[in-house]
């Protein structure tokens, strides 16, 4: 299923503002982590673009299920050393139309309103968030339905069909907003092999992000809140999910 994704790291005017030094090594920072969760599977599938410009990424493809595995990973190692990414995917292949160019004249005109979509839907929510477009997130869970819901989700465990799932799969993170008006990745929500490899701990990233938003301004720190309010999520629905599976918890 193909897929455009938009994402913005939130912070780096500010951080301009306070000493240009700091935000050129934020920018490394995030130009270091992306390339090296999504360089591997750029090198093993020429259907996908990745393409990075000052704090804003863009990934597009053909592929959208495994996409947002190769995204999970990407916000993770991001949050745990402190970048907040804010981005949404959307349907559709981002592409642009063959235009008279020169050596040094380059030209991307979007064929379409793709692109424009990812950027209007990224812009919507705060704090790190991977949004996914209502069509979007419907056609991923075609097969599941009852998903589209917290309620549907919640009282699905008795049913086979959704109980086969594992709790590792990504389809189990997709989840309606607070808002309930789009669709959003609980991407901390993760393994414990990952978790132990980064020594990821949920308590003690949402109580470094309680500390941030307590000494920042509003604008600011409501990134911050919503950033904590997401860790909320993701704890919840992946216990009760280990639970209702009978799965050994590792929330």
């Amino acid at each position: 299923m193909e897929f455009t994704y938009y994402g913005d790291l939130l912070g780096i005017s500010g951080y301009y503002r306070l000493n240009p030094s700091v935000a050129k090594d934020k920018l490394n920072l995030f130009y270091d982590i992306t390339f090296e969760s999504l360089s591997g599977y750029c090198r093993q599938n020429d259907n996908a673009t990745v393409a990075m410009f000052s704090d804003s990424l863009l990934f597009y493809g053909d592929d959208v299920h495994t996409a947002l595995e190769q995204l999970h990973s990407v916000y993770v190692r991001l949050l745990h050393q402190g970048l907040l990414l804010r981005g949404a995917v959307v349907k559709g292949k981002l592409q642009f139309e063959p235009r008279l160019t020169l050596e040094n004249y380059e030209k991307r005109l979007p064929q379409d309103d793709t692109l424009a979509r990812a950027m209007g839907l990224e812009s919507t929510k705060k704090g790190a968030r991977l949004l996914i477009e209502n069509q979007l997130a419907a056609e991923l869970l075609d097969q599941y339905p009852e998903w589209l819901t917290q309620e549907g989700y919640v009282m699905s465990f008795g049913n086979i069909h959704y109980a086969g799932v594992p709790d590792s799969g990504v389809l189990r993170r997709i989840s309606p907003t607070p808002e309930q008006d789009t669709y959003e990745y609980l991407y901390f929500w993760i393994n414990s092999g990952l978790k132990d490899y980064l020594g990821l701990d949920r308590e003690v990233r949402a109580r470094d992000l309680e500390v941030l938003k307590s000494m920042t301004s509003e604008s600011i720190s409501a990134h911050y809140k919503e950033t904590i309010e997401l860790l909320k999520r993701c704890k919840t629905r992946q216990k009760v999910t280990e639970e209702r599976l009978n799965c050994k918890s590792s929330v």
